[in-house]
């Protein structure tokens, strides 16, 4: 129950108190995630024989420390400068940089762990029969070799696009680069997935028949865009010679983009153009019509849209750090990118639960229907305001109270309605 000296102090309304009854078991769920930190990381380093300290500062100030700086604009003396000052200490960056080295990566792995664990008591599994995972690769500057230029660095995305949860962010090397493909085929023998409910949607890049091939062998669900010149679109028989299984359809349909662009007079004018997208899938036709495959899709796009939250939002998009040990750091970064967007989500879930048909009621328009959508950039930006109480499982109901009242802000749009991006076109696809 909530105790009437927190509801006077957080100004709450008596008909929302399911709701902040849940933030007070969501805070109580969060605070498990790093509890013992402490200890837990000495345990670890014990049974390699590695003896630590705890001096001016102890692990759990080293964690506080790399999570800070995981945020892009921050910098390593900045966040020691906030740390220290909010809590009275006079350590040097470099004790805080050094403390953090000797945590080993598996328990950064341990507490991906224990967040994707919380995140599935929350996720509403009877909503959706199946979990849409979206594929791709992105590109970013890291600096292994350390030969005093950056290098161009592939790394894997997947996505569960049906829950709006990042999977994994998996760091390739400049080796993989243009090998998406073969990046994948090694990641799904890795991991052990629940293919049962499983949907993976990859884009033109990914269009090869011993690809599909590959899906097939190991009974994985997919939809691939066809790229345009292929020869499958009007001969299937020449698809019947190059597949081993026959289980594969082919979807058209057409898409209209709008896009601007200026003319002669350097004014700009809106154009609309017809194209012919291109689908293959190995989905039931039964289970799955072809306006469901198109759906599925279009659910491609979310892993771009993930990409560009963490670029715009971590420190991500350009990794100049080297040390003895440069891939389990940037590894531990990836983990550490993972572990804040499952907390905003988990905040998220629990905040729709309670308040997505009130906000429904009160911006529905006749005649029009909604898309409903929180601001990312905004929520990460809430996070590092509590980032520090989470790592040290002092979390509390009202916490979460401020947090959502500030920083979880819904813009609406209509649905169906074409806003168009200047010059590009605004299709998704």
């Amino acid at each position: 129950m909530i105790y009437k000296s927190n509801l006077k102090n957080a100004n709450i309304d008596n008909t929302n108190l399911k709701f902040y009854n849940e933030l007070k078991i969501l805070s109580n769920d969060i605070n498990t995630i790093f509890k013992n930190s402490n200890d837990n990381i000495k345990k670890i380093l014990l049974k390699k024989n590695i003896k630590t300290r705890n001096n001016k500062i102890n692990f759990i100030d080293a964690i506080s420390y790399i999570f800070n700086y995981s945020f892009l604009g921050s910098t390593k003396q900045s966040v020691v400068s906030d740390y220290n000052f909010n809590n009275k200490k006079d350590v040097n960056r470099s004790n805080y940089h050094k403390k953090e080295l000797k945590i080993p990566l598996s328990y950064y792995n341990d507490i991906f762990i224990k967040v994707k664990q919380i995140v599935s008591k929350y996720i509403d599994k009877n909503k959706n029969p199946f979990n849409v995972i979206a594929v791709d690769g992105t590109y970013n500057n890291t600096n292994i070799y350390n030969n005093k230029k950056l290098e161009t660095c592939l790394n894997m995305g997947y996505y569960d696009a049906t829950n709006h949860i990042p999977i994994d962010l998996e760091i390739k090397g400049t080796e993989y680069k243009n090998k998406e493909i073969k990046s994948f085929i090694e990641h799904i023998k890795q991991c052990n997935y629940d293919i049962n409910n499983m949907i993976f949607v990859f884009d033109r890049a990914y269009f090869c028949y011993d690809f599909m091939n590959t899906l097939n062998k190991y009974n994985l669900n997919f939809v691939i865009r066809i790229k345009n010149n292929c020869l499958c679109i009007d001969d299937e028989k020449q698809v019947n010679k190059k597949f081993i299984n026959n289980n594969v359809r082919f979807i058209s349909y057409k898409d209209e983009i709008t896009y601007e662009k200026k003319d002669k007079n350097n004014n700009i004018v809106k154009l609309k153009e017809t194209i012919i997208c291109n689908l293959v899938t190995n989905l039931s036709k039964n289970k799955f019509d072809n306006e469901l495959i198109k759906k599925i899709y279009l659910m491609r796009w979310d892993v771009e849209v993930f990409f560009k939250l963490i670029k715009s939002n971590f420190n991500f998009a350009c990794l100049r750090e080297h040390n003895k040990n440069t891939i389990n750091q940037y590894k531990k970064k990836y983990l550490i990118i993972l572990i804040n967007i499952h907390l905003i989500r988990l905040i998220e879930y629990v905040y729709d639960k309670h308040n997505k048909n009130n906000k429904k009621k009160q911006n529905v328009k006749r005649n029009h229907e909604y898309n409903y959508k929180h601001n990312n950039t905004l929520m990460i930006s809430g996070l590092k305001k509590i980032i520090n109480l989470v790592i040290k499982s002092k979390l509390k109901q009202n916490d979460l109270i401020n947090y959502c009242k500030c920083y979880i802000k819904t813009t609406n749009t209509i649905k169906n309605i074409s806003n168009p991006r200047t010059i590009t076109a605004c299709r998704v696809a």
